[in-house]
């Protein structure tokens, strides 16, 4: 029998803030945004105690990092990031936010009404060109993860496809629901990276740090339009 998250929903459950009225509404189009996307194996137990019981863990246990940056958006510039864990729902492939940052107040505010990811405000540090990318990423305590590409081969970008990534939103009577954001990058450019690796520069307890990369799978960067768009109830 495959192995089923343990993780309780109110593990996820975030206090909302006062209004989002003064937002702009969401879907926001982000041109011009670059994605770096890594696939890396973690500790099974490690990605059990954070997955709700709907989901069962894949195999080998791995996560999926991704990293945004959006130049444009109606709200200025804007960079995230968040850690999902691989998984599989109704047996077919699923990843689940367990932890995530933005640099933007307005972001935060949006995408916890509208999104479900437990996100907190923080830094990320993020470069990339034609033959490397880096991105380093901190909360207020500090730095938490880096990941670094540093050679990149172009692809065809038909050769790069994502799934949906699932999450828990909180409700406005604080109840939660299961909810899923579908994958919101048109490609235009993209390359891959074969000798990617993730490092973490603080040894103190985190999300981040708890799902350890064991093993880089595999890595991509691309770059297109992103739509920042609202999470759908499953």
């Amino acid at each position: 029998m495959p192995d089923a998250g343990r993780a309780r929903h109110d593990l996820y459950k975030i206090e909302l803030p006062k209004s989002r009225s003064d937002l702009p509404a969401l879907p926001w189009t982000c041109a011009n945004a670059t994605m770096l996307n890594v696939y890396f194996e973690v500790l099974k137990d490690g990605l059990l105690d954070r997955l709700p019981p709907e989901f069962c863990r894949s195999s080998p246990a791995y996560c999926r990092l991704v990293v945004f940056d959006m130049p444009e958006s109606p709200v200025g510039p804007v960079r995230d990031a968040f850690v999902a864990l691989g998984c599989r729902l109704n047996m077919m492939p699923a990843a689940f936010v367990a932890a995530s940052i933005t640099n933007s107040a307005a972001a935060l505010a949006a995408g916890a009404f509208a999104r479900g990811f437990p996100t907190v405000l923080g830094r990320i540090d993020f470069e990339a060109d034609v033959n490397h990318a880096r991105a380093l990423i901190a909360d207020n305590q500090g730095p938490l993860l880096e990941v670094v590409m540093p050679q990149l081969q172009t692809i065809e970008p038909s050769r790069l496809a994502y799934d949906h990534v699932d999450a828990i939103r909180t409700k406005a009577d604080s109840s939660t629901e299961l909810v899923m954001t579908r994958p919101d990058i048109t490609i235009e450019r993209a390359a891959i990276c074969k000798n990617a690796r993730i490092g973490y520069p603080s040894e103190r307890e985190s999300t981040w740090r708890a799902l350890d990369c064991r093993n880089v799978v595999s890595a991509q960067v691309a770059h297109g339009t992103r739509t920042f768009a609202e999470a759908t109830t499953m």
